[in-house]
């Protein structure tokens, strides 16, 4: 069978290794779907949280509450830890700060970008938290293990409003209405209302208050309600009136948008999904460089949003940041493309010279 360099497999020969890391056949939907979580025993041992974390988890991310897309990818990047530990034969409860830190390394050598290193580490930073409030581990080996800011306020990617125009341009050429709606729709919660590529893969249909003019978003951490522009409403409702008239529901809600692709023709429209369309534009209007992805779309409404009103709560409330220094970023950038400090030290001339010269 062959293997996959950056998620190594456990140590053929380590049976009792194996054991270890044997984990229930669980899905990260268990728990979403209700199934009895087994009772753990009086003291919960290493081994039993391994075997049953999965069902565990959930209760210790988003309040209780976490949707399957984050479990899916929680049980992902956790899943690569535990083959990680395997690979260098230990115990995951058992891991110190000093291999965290040489997990670190690892994936640095893989080629992941601190970006996505800082993701994983939200997952298992979660993993060690649920175990040490549950007596696994007496400490979390996870708790001074961060990634330096990865995107620093100089690399902060942004689009103006008429690159933003240009990209619903590009989408505005596609001669199928359903997609060219969706797609500009998609763009508007964006770059305009600032939502996050995962919280418009989660809108449903019931989180929109049309006659209000309003949204319920299913964020990141916390949940908000917005109020979006007329021009967003406008271009939701264009949407909507596109769609089919009925519309398999994902649950107990019936999706936002939809994909349109024939192996899951207008079911939930994947985060990736999300991803490949916001990229087809950018690569489309010459947009796409290193390390500009969707996000951009993102971090231009913060941006933009203060160029415009200098008010950074009403920008921290437009894109629900719990922290004001992360909203902060958008007035620094803005300040230093307002003052071209360095403009005061260009070559001159010194004045007399330059009046001799006049002469």
């Amino acid at each position: 069978m062959p293997t996959d360099s950056k998620n190594p497999p456990l140590p053929s020969d380590a049976s009792s290794q194996q054991k270890v890391y044997e984990v229930a056949p669980a899905t990260p939907q268990t728990f979403l779907t209700g199934e009895a979580v087994p009772a753990p025993a009086a003291v919960m041992s290493p081994d039993y949280f391994l075997m049953h974390w999965k069902e565990i988890l959930p209760r210790y991310v988003g309040h209780g509450r976490p949707s399957s897309d984050t479990m899916a990818h929680y049980t992902s990047y956790i899943e690569q830890f535990f083959g990680w530990c395997g690979s260098i034969g230990r115990h995951p409860m058992a891991v110190t700060d000093y291999e965290m830190r040489g997990f670190l390394e690892w994936l640095y050598h893989q080629g992941y970008k601190d970006d996505t290193i800082a993701v994983k580490l939200v997952a298992i930073r979660r993993m060690f938290a649920a175990s040490e409030r549950l007596g696994v581990i007496s400490e979390n080996p996870c708790r001074d293990i961060y990634v330096p800011n990865a995107t620093p306020d100089e690399l902060i990617h942004f689009f103006t409003p008429d690159q933003l125009y240009e990209i619903c341009a590009f989408y505005g050429e596609d001669d199928n209405v359903f997609r060219r709606e969706r797609n500009i729709a998609i763009v508007y919660l964006m770059g305009v209302e600032g939502l996050r590529n995962v919280e418009v893969h989660r809108m449903n249909r019931e989180d929109l208050d049309a006659e209000v003019g309003t949204i319920f978003v299913r964020g990141k951490g916390h949940d908000r309600r917005i109020f979006p522009c007329a021009e967003t409403m406008e271009h939701l409702r264009a949407y909507l009136a596109e769609c089919p008239a009925k519309v398999a529901r994902d649950g107990a809600f019936t999706p936002m948008f939809l994909s349109d692709s024939n192996r899951h023709k207008f079911g939930r429209l994947a985060r990736t999904g999300i991803r490949y369309i916001i990229n087809q534009s950018l690569v489309e209007t010459g947009f796409k460089k290193p390390g500009v992805s969707c996000h951009a779309l993102r971090h231009s409404a913060g941006t933009n949003l203060y160029a415009a009103t200098k008010d950074l709560r009403l920008v921290q409330e437009t894109l629900g940041h719990r922290d004001p220094k992360t909203t902060a970023r958008y007035a620094h950038v803005q300040e230093r493309m307002n003052n071209r400090r360095t403009a005061a030290i260009v070559p001159r001339p010194h004045p007399a010279k330059e009046k001799k010269w006049e002469d």
